[in-house]
């Protein structure tokens, strides 16, 4: 009777504890049921009970009979399900929610909330709760750690034991006098362009950081951080910012007990199951093969694929893990009848090793360029007519969302296929100094956020019911962050996290983890078996050698072109997806060390009296990851064409962040730079620099009247009588009435947060005089919508040629008349220039067009160049010495003696799996006769010992002339 009372006592005290009251006959009920249980298991199984309980949806506190059976009864079956649960795949989906509940100090399951159930098509409400739910999981998190927890009443406090009290932005907001030392936890934005703000559920406060220190961590907007400072004036002067503080599991799961947060069939966390963790370090046979980037439809690949399959035939992996992309070109028309042939053929190589097809899973992780709906995360598995053959021919493979989450045994893995780590660095506020070290600051952001994508929705669009998919806490045992960036293994905080980097990139590498010692090797298809005994024999040899996790020096590391933005056919010089953005503070500055202009693609070059300007533009980065930079904002490089001297300078104003793609001319020594892409997408700003002033200064053009273009890049512009004449581009549809036709491209990023973008055939006017925009109503037959054309001003005509329409990079010609806006198309011959995109068309004299390089339809890059003549309408091929010198998204620019300067661009396929090879070469192509002039300036050079006693008779000018090409020192070349 006493064990009675005791085990009612003990039942009683369990549910008040958790804010429960039971009822009479359900107190009775249970502890009849637990009479049976020994001592020793009596805690544990009545937790697993109180879990149960609150798992169903409950009306109130008081526990009714029927509630406390259907707790015991799945208590029951979770006792015998461990064979169930050795393997599971978890798709995005199908994670359990569990919202915070600040009253009750505990995650609840969403049917015990108010909240509705998750919707594809969410409500706003749904995107306000996504962050609220990020912030309040980091916040609970963050206050019970050790810094941030208020020693216990009466309780000593240690000497030198530092506390720290977390402030709100509402406390900040509400102090009339000035605050020090204080800790905010909140997420940074960028409520008005180039002001950063913080932001939590209680207000906004702006952010003063240029004295802040960063901490390890890549801080991007929309990231939670730890920010340490003082306040005055409405401006929180940050000091510090740090990321919050990241948990192990085992204190999250000491803290809330054995809740499954992770999913699958059991109904309690497969943590706290001793048999499968005794089944986990028994299979010590037991391994993964990672693999990203399964190019099915290269014949190399399955190649590789075939003889990795040999090679494991005699003993089987648990599972292949096989990472999309599964075609090595994007998305497009005729893929999916490519990629069912392609599973056929992979079946066909699984059923051929009989011991792999019987015993091995099969998990298909799809990438951002397979068929999807969307580009919004998470992503849902390839569709079921695309893989039915093969889940009939191979019945252990599953197709899921990614990211997804496995479950083996008592470990919980995540899987997400996202090229991530580009993606966060082209996003940080400021790039850590250490930019070899990336990985970590990488993998300690995820962790800290616990989130797997802690960026702005424009750059990384989540389904916002279903953002909590995305969560990673408690902190899972491994994270496969299958990503095109170089290989890493990385352990943070008892995380192990894995990228095999890209299969077909790395020279065919790939992963092998083995659960049973949680342990990761790196693998190749292409080792045998007496190499693998060489390599081993090596690794002896070499010792206690530091290893460094990112040592892939293969030359086949980029598909993340463009900032990554270029992630499938429709996308290249026509749309740079908003999610592959510069760092605000880390412009490529290795170019400030260099005598000559650094290596750029998508820049602008303008001359003025013999002086070529060359700003913005694009380069590779110099450390081992794939992502490029913007060139620096305030970086201007002149090359005078006399000298052949290139000289760098530095420009100051108010021009607001670097780009590609803008459109630049010269006008009486006045620079116009007008829209662009940059790290937020396109804009229709508009700026000058006085060439001629004796310092460069920016300033933005502002209190225009009329109706400005749309924000754009990639577009052409005419100058004449004073007027900028800007014609078509690529970007955002117009808002308000505009003249012209805008075409969507149906493969841009269509999400909540970023419009779609499309070409138009739009003309704007800009009048240097009167300031103001305006729109002709023009005649004749209108060019069709384009980007990444050319344009040339020849007397009163506007001519543009070729561009990119949809799929189409075209080759025909037209020009306006600019006093009386008609259109007029010229006939392109059948042998003339073939269509072509990112091109340069030069005036080099009344009647001379020069046309050189670009990229066609067919993705070559060329290096042809021709002449157009104006008063014959004729096209003739140029012959020059600069046919090995292929150029696209370069920059030309007529010089004094009839000389066209190319500089810069790309030299092979921007779209290839290659890295770019971005180019600083100046090739000149002496198009004109030279002057009578220049004639007598080499010779006189040519004899300089015999003559250079005359120079003194010389009129100034020349002299001055002659001095300037005496000193040529340092051109790039001709």
């Amino acid at each position: 009777m006493d064990f009675v009372r005791s085990l009612k006592s003990k039942v009683s005290a369990g549910f008040k504890m958790r804010g429960l009251i039971l009822r009479p006959e359900a107190s009775r009920y249970l502890v009849e049921v637990l009479e049976s249980v020994s001592p020793t298991e009596l805690d544990d199984v009545i937790e697993r009970v109180l879990d149960a309980v609150e798992k169903q949806p409950l009306s109130s506190t008081m526990i009714e009979l029927s509630v406390v059976e259907s707790a015991v009864q799945d208590c029951t079956q979770s006792c015998n399900e461990t064979r169930d649960n050795v393997f599971n795949i978890i798709g995005a989906f199908d994670v359990p929610r569990y919202i915070y509940s600040v009253k009750r100090k505990k995650f609840v399951p969403l049917s015990m909330t108010s909240h509705s159930a998750p919707n594809l098509c969410g409500f706003a409400k749904d995107k306000a709760e996504l962050f609220r739910e990020r912030y309040t999981v980091l916040q609970q998190r963050t206050h019970r750690h050790e810094l941030f927890t208020p020693p216990a009443i009466g309780a000593a406090v240690e000497k030198h034991q530092n506390k720290f009290q977390l402030k709100t932005v509402e406390a900040l907001l509400g102090s009339t006098a000035k605050l020090g030392d204080v800790i905010v936890l909140g997420m940074v934005t960028q409520m008005k362009e180039g002001k950063f703000y913080l932001e939590d559920p209680s207000g906004t406060v702006q952010l003063d950081m240029s004295k802040a220190q960063f901490h390890n961590g890549l801080y991007t907007e929309s990231c939670f951080v730890l920010a340490e400072g003082w306040y005055d004036d409405s401006v929180f002067h940050v000091n510090g910012f740090g990321l919050p503080p990241i948990e192990p599991s085992s204190s999250t799961r000491a803290y809330y007990g054995n809740v499954n947060f992770f999913g699958g069939p059991s109904t309690t966390s497969v943590k706290a199951s001793a048999k499968l963790k005794q089944l986990e370090e028994e299979n010590e046979d037991a391994m993964f093969v990672i693999v990203s980037d399964v190019w099915l439809d290269n014949v190399e690949v399955m190649e590789k694929l075939h003889l990795m399959f040999s090679g494991y035939a005699s003993m089987p992996p648990t599972c292949f893990i096989f990472c999309g992309n599964f075609s090595s070109t994007p998305y497009g028309n005729t893929q999916i009848k490519s990629l069912k042939e392609s599973l056929k053929a992979l079946a066909d190589a699984i059923c051929a090793y009989p011991s792999i097809h019987s015993s091995s899973r099969f998990v298909f992780v799809p990438g951002p360029e397979d068929p999807s709906p969307g580009t919004i995360m998470p992503r849902p598995p390839l569709a079921d007519h695309i893989t039915e053959e093969f889940r009939q021919r191979v019945p252990f493979s599953l197709f899921t969302t990614n990211p997804c989450r496995i479950q083996y045994c008592s470990q919980e893995i995540v899987v997400i296929r996202e090229d991530l780590v580009n993606k966060m660095c082209r996003n940080c506020i400021r790039l850590p100094n250490n930019n070899l070290d990336i990985p970590n600051h990488f993998v300690k952001t995820i962790l800290s956020q616990s989130h797997l994508t802690p960026l702005p929705l424009y750059v990384s669009p989540v389904f916002w019911a279903f953002d909590y998919s995305l969560r990673v806490y408690p902190v899972p045992d491994v994270i496969i962050f299958a990503d095109k960036y170089d290989p890493f293994n990385i352990t943070n905080t008892d995380c192990l996290c894995i990228n095999p980097g890209s299969f077909t990139r790395s020279g065919f590498t790939f992963k092998v983890y083995y659960p049973s010692n949680r342990t990761v090797e790196d693998r190749s298809a292409f080792a045998t078996r007496e190499e693998k005994a060489v390599m081993a024999e090596m690794e002896e040899d070499i010792g206690d050698l530091p290893a460094r996790d990112d040592d892939n020096d293969s030359d086949g590391d980029d598909d993340d072109r463009l900032f990554a933005w270029m992630v499938n056919d429709d996308m290249d010089e026509d749309e740079e997806e908003v999610e592959d953005e510069q760092p605000l503070d880390t412009e490529a500055s290795e170019s400030f060390e260099l005598d000559i202009p650094a290596e750029r693609s998508g820049h602008i070059a303008v001359v003025d009296r013999n002086i070529m300007y060359v700003w913005g533009g694009y380069k590779n980065t110099q450390n081992s990851g794939f992502f490029d930079l913007y060139l620096p904002r305030n970086e201007i490089w002149t090359y005078n064409m006399e000298s052949g001297i290139w000289t760098k300078h530095v420009a100051s104003g108010n021009l607001h962040t670097s780009m590609s793609g803008s459109c630049g001319v010269c006008v009486d020594g006045v620079l116009y730079l007008f829209g662009g892409h940059h790290a937020r997408g396109n804009t229709n700003r508009i700026y000058h620099l006085p060439l001629r002033a004796p310092s460069l200064v920016w300033e933005e053009l502002r209190d225009l009247k009329g109706l400005p273009p749309s924000c754009k890049d990639k577009l052409g512009c005419w100058v004449q009588k004073n007027r900028l004449i800007f014609f078509g581009g690529y970007g955002y549809a117009a808002q308000g009435q505009h003249q012209g036709n805008f075409e969507y491209d149906e493969s841009s990023s269509h999400v909540w947060d970023n419009p779609g973008r499309g070409w138009n055939n739009h003309i704007h006017i800009l009048d240097l005089e009167t300031s103001t925009w305006t729109q002709p109503i023009t005649k004749g037959n209108t060019p069709s919508p384009r980007a990444a054309h050319a344009c040339a001003t020849v007397g009163n005509r506007g001519y543009v040629f070729g561009g990119r329409y949809k799929n189409y990079r075209l080759n025909d010609l037209h020009y306006i008349d600019l006093d009386t806006w008609e259109w007029h198309e010229m006939s392109i011959p059948q042998h003339g220039p073939v269509g072509r995109s990112w091109h340069s068309f030069t005036p080099v004299s009344p009647d001379h067009i020069f046309l050189f390089g670009g990229f066609t339809t067919d993705r070559e890059t060329l290096s042809d160049a021709w002449l157009y003549y104006v008063s014959k309408n004729e096209w003739k091929p140029f012959k020059h010495g600069h046919t090995e010198r292929p150029r696209l998204w370069h920059t030309a620019c007529s010089g004094p003696d009839g000389e066209v300067f190319v500089f810069g661009g790309c030299a092979n396929n921007l779209l290839s799996h290659h890295r770019a090879a971005h180019s600083n070469e100046l090739l000149v192509f002496n198009v004109q006769p030279k002057s009578l002039v220049r004639f007598c300036m080499e010779a006189i050079l040519q004899h300089r010992e015999l003559l250079s006693r005359y120079w003194d008779c010389l009129p100034k000018h020349l002299l001055h002339s002659l001095k300037q090409r005496m000193a040529r020192v340092n051109t790039l070349g001709s």
